[in-house]
């Protein structure tokens, strides 16, 4: 970037916003829509088309699909195809920002840095399980350096990617809309669906499941699924009337990880305490109805659920991992546990259930934290304040 285009210090940007996900994505989508609705100039850039794009489009936000999804070495020249379009993209519509999400958007844009397709490049961190992969992990660090700004989407990430020598690191948590739940909604209906009173302890897990090759992870997947389940005995042994709710399915694949989920139950002999409900769109009726929510992954980040959880004013449970500290702080707005260890989160589900106004007095707090550090308002005003203080700074380098 010259100095010739750099922006006016409070005017319009213009901003291309790129990610690898062609579906789910609604902390993309509220963050673009979110510099659009400010006046920036914003162009989407998404792998495939899919719900995200639709919903992009209904916002009126240009979306330009380039695909460049894949690693494996037949798929290569259509990505490399996709680069090409990617650096044409930047060149043609001269954006102020690049800003990428995800590690193969990120990496995309890095590699269109080099060739001359500038503007400010940030990154943002959404995740870290690729850093489990020698592979993966050496291709994000040998690109870094490419990255202007890298922003964390929690502080554990930003603090990771410091210690690998990032060269400017911000935090900026994925906001969302936090007024549109309603704490006082019943979740009768929800509870009338399985049978259930209201006097009933009812645990829930809101997750997409994750079937993935990392070595790490294939005797307990990415969300934590099976130590979920694992923990179930032990809570019902202690709580015998409860019931466990795993809302959500594969987000891709073919099913096989969900029937291994419901093997597993039925292995444990727990499987009419359980119930795998697939995707619910009543996400309000289905919290409303749940006592305590629970995130055991293995890796996350703030996580749209446990926000959520505790927008509904829920007791929550989680893994100490990534970030869910910054949206679950230990004994007073929920607890915290070991991740992979289902000892210590049945004990975790166990005192919040059988202390109803411990858990209210926490989902209370949680909500109060939660409306002010995860507004969209907030964080999308973040976000452009990280681009106009590294745009002032630049001094037309780029």
């Amino acid at each position: 970037m010259t100095s010739s285009t750099l922006p006016e210090p409070s005017g319009p940007l213009r901003i291309l916003q790129v990610t690898s996900t062609p579906n789910g994505g609604s902390w993309f989508h509220d963050q673009v829509v979110g510099l659009a609705r400010r006046g920036h100039q914003v162009r989407a850039v998404l792998p495939a088309e899919g719900a995200l794009s639709a919903r992009l489009r209904t916002a009126d936000v240009p979306v330009e699909i380039v695909p460049l999804n894949g690693w494996r070495p037949r798929q290569l020249p259509r990505v490399a195809a996709a680069e090409l379009r990617l650096i044409r993209l930047i060149r043609e519509f001269r954006p102020h920002v690049v800003h990428a999400h995800l590690l193969k958007a990120n990496i995309a844009c890095r590699v269109a840095s080099l060739v001359g397709a500038r503007g400010l490049h940030v990154n943002q961190v959404t995740g870290i399980n690729h850093l489990r992969s020698p592979i993966l992990r050496r291709i994000d660090l040998a690109t870094l350096s490419r990255a202007d700004v890298l922003i964390g989407s929690c502080t554990a990430f930003a603090d990771r990617y410091r210690r690998f020598g990032a060269r400017s690191v911000a935090v900026s948590h994925y906001g969302c809309d936090v007024r549109r739940l309603d704490p006082t909604a019943s979740g009768r209906p929800f509870r009338a669906e399985f049978g259930l009173g209201d006097e009933v302890p009812t645990v829930g897990m809101v997750a997409h499941m994750y079937p993935t090759r990392l070595r790490a992870f294939r005797d307990i997947g990415v969300k934590g699924h099976e130590v979920l389940i694992d923990a179930v005995p032990r809570v019902l042994a202690r709580v015998p009337g409860a019931h466990v709710f795993v809302i959500g399915d594969e987000f891709v694949g073919s099913g096989d990880y969900r029937r291994e989920l419901e093997a597993r139950v039925a292995r444990l002999g727990v499987a009419d305490r359980v119930h795998f409900t697939g995707h619910r769109t009543d996400v309000q009726n289905v919290l409303a109805a749940m006592d305590v929510l629970v995130n055991p992954s293995m890796e996350e980040s703030a996580c749209y659920a446990m926000i959520e959880a505790l927008l509904m004013e829920k007791g929550a449970v989680a893994s100490d991992v990534g970030g869910l500290p910054d949206t679950v702080q230990h004994g007073e707005t929920g607890l915290l546990v070991p991740p992979g260890d289902p000892v210590a989160l049945a004990e975790a589900l166990v005192a919040l259930l059988a202390d109803p106004e411990r858990r209210r007095e926490m989902g209370r707090l949680g909500r109060q934290r939660c409306l002010r550090r995860f507004d969209i308002d907030r964080t999308v005003a973040d976000v452009e304040s990280v681009y106009r203080t590294a745009l002032a700074g630049a001094g037309g380098s780029w």
